[in-house]
């Protein structure tokens, strides 16, 4: 007899009508606490495994993950558009971006899922749990650079810990950074600001939040207050002294298993990070390993690179809740 299975099918019409912001930060918390357990889960080794075709500009990108406390196994594959020195992103609308859960008991797929929505909502809310463990707790003036996907979803993680009375955006293109404060102020009911330097969105931020496709170096620590947090998603933001005078730097992966990203490699070769400055991960914060602030003047740093835990972790809640409630298409197997 052979057994009935169906696949479910989520579009990313399906996903922005069931997924919430403190579900995604949720989620990703939980992530960060389990890495406190090393027998937890398995990523990827190497984090990423990618195929370029640099003739026709495009790029494969899979990451594969297993978490065995839910228990859930996930392959996260993206396709993109690159230019001939490879540099592109796979945030576009038009970019391939599912998620397959499989169940790694039996092996059997459980649901492919768009990952357009929730990739940047992702992407935030990493930066956003750092930031509940790093940034001072009575932080208002935020300073926000990049106002894509990943900048619209910054507010409202950042709204719901911090007390914040200011927000000032900055971009490339003056029109987007003034239609993003517009916006956003009328949604959110706070007072955002378009300004027209990247030093105007940092002077005096308490929190400054980077999500941009930059590969030049636009933040000097220079413009970094006392007591700041600063939280790094894009490709090339920071430039050395940043990293080199910080008084901590955390990641999102782990340093002993997986290589730098470009840029934090950069600044290690150059020797803007020290061996005797080691780099902590950002679970250590979040689990109680490490202390977290440690006090009002310390300016730190977290750059992440983004976790394919937690996105399975993210993809298996939508699963579940679409099991449920009968979301998405499901597909014969």
């Amino acid at each position: 007899m052979t057994m009935s299975h169906e696949v479910i099918f989520l579009s990313d019409a399906d996903v922005r009508s069931m997924l919430t912001m403190p579900a995604v930060m949720e989620a990703v918390e939980a992530d960060f606490q389990r890495q406190a357990k090393p027998d937890s889960m398995i990523v990827g080794v190497p984090l990423a495994y990618e195929t370029d075709d640099r003739k026709l500009g495009f790029r494969w990108r899979l990451k594969t993950a297993v978490i065995r406390d839910l228990p859930i196994a996930g392959t996260r594959i993206t396709g993109y558009k690159i230019d001939s020195s490879g540099v592109g992103s796979g945030g576009d609308r038009t970019s391939t971006r599912y998620l397959i859960l499989s169940d790694p008991n039996t092996s059997m797929p459980l649901a492919i899922i768009d990952e357009h929505t929730s990739f940047s909502m992702r992407t935030s809310a990493s930066v956003c749990v750092a930031a509940k463990y790093l940034a001072r707790r009575e932080s208002k003036a935020i300073g926000i650079i990049g106002v894509g996907n990943i900048g619209k979803t910054l507010l409202p993680g950042l709204m719901s810990l911090f007390p914040i009375a200011d927000v000032r955006v900055m971009s490339r293109r003056a029109e987007s950074r003034s239609a993003f404060a517009k916006e956003q102020s009328t949604a959110l009911g706070l007072p955002v600001r378009a300004v027209d330097s990247y030093e105007d969105a940092c002077r005096g931020a308490d929190i400054i939040m980077t999500a941009t496709p930059s590969t030049v170096p636009f933040l000097k620590y220079e413009w970094l207050k006392d007591g700041a947090f600063v939280g790094l998603m894009g490709l090339e933001e920071a430039h050395h002294d940043v990293y080199r005078k910080c008084d901590r730097l955390f990641v999102d992966y782990n340093p002993a298993t997986e290589k730098h990203p470009a840029h934090i490699r950069r600044a290690v070769d150059s020797g803007a990070i020290l061996p005797d400055k080691p780099i902590r991960q950002i679970w250590e914060a979040v689990s109680g390993k490490l202390p977290a602030r440690q006090n009002e003047r310390e300016k730190i740093v977290a750059a992440t690179v983004g976790l394919t835990t937690q996105d399975t972790s993210i993809a298996y809640a939508l699963y579940l809740q679409a099991k449920a409630n009968g979301r998405g298409i499901r597909l014969p197997f």
